[in-house]
């Protein structure tokens, strides 16, 4: 039978989540909650949800790396460029095409970038989720002793959808 993670039980489990997704060494957060780094390795890397490292990553997009600014400052480069082939005393074909096929490519990655951060997250199951199959067992062993009250819970849970294949 395996172990439940201790992350996972842990009171202060949201917090070491949001360390864990930003910089802080591992070390570091292990001993401000005082628990190992191999427990935090395991957890980040089956027990993280896959929502929040998702939002994490597109927090870091828009506010640590400005990818989204760095992309419009080439635009705005590219442009520039164009604009000095076009209009210099020799016209330069050959650059302002090239500055055209570039643009056209950054535009392309832009509509790509923006559909991503737009991009809503899908729904989560949360029957599967380790902390509700831990709690729903933990609330079944706690009513064995009461069978109407289990039965009642067990029919409550199922009429809602959240509890699938449960023998009574």
């Amino acid at each position: 039978m395996s172990r439940t993670c201790t992350i996972c039980k842990h009171p202060s489990r949201e917090e070491i989540n949001a360390a864990l997704l930003g910089i802080e060494s591992l070390r570091k957060i292990a001993a401000r909650w005082s628990v190992s780094k191999t427990a935090l390795l395991r957890h980040k890397a089956a027990h993280l949800p896959p929502a929040i490292v998702k939002a994490a990553a597109v927090k870091e997009e828009i506010s640590g790396g400005k990818l989204l600014d760095r992309l419009k400052t080439l635009n705005r480069e590219t442009a520039s460029i164009l604009h000095e082939a076009r209009t210099a005393d020799i016209k330069d074909n050959q650059l302002a095409l090239k500055a055209i096929a570039r643009a056209e490519r950054q535009l392309l990655l832009e509509g790509q970038l923006l559909a991503e951060l737009n991009e809503v997250p899908a729904a989560i199951d949360l029957t599967l989720a380790p902390e509700w199959l831990t709690l729903r067992s933990a609330i079944l062993l706690a009513l064995e002793p009461y069978p109407a009250a289990r039965a009642a819970v067990l029919e409550a849970i199922s009429s809602e959808g959240a509890m699938h294949n449960v023998a009574a």
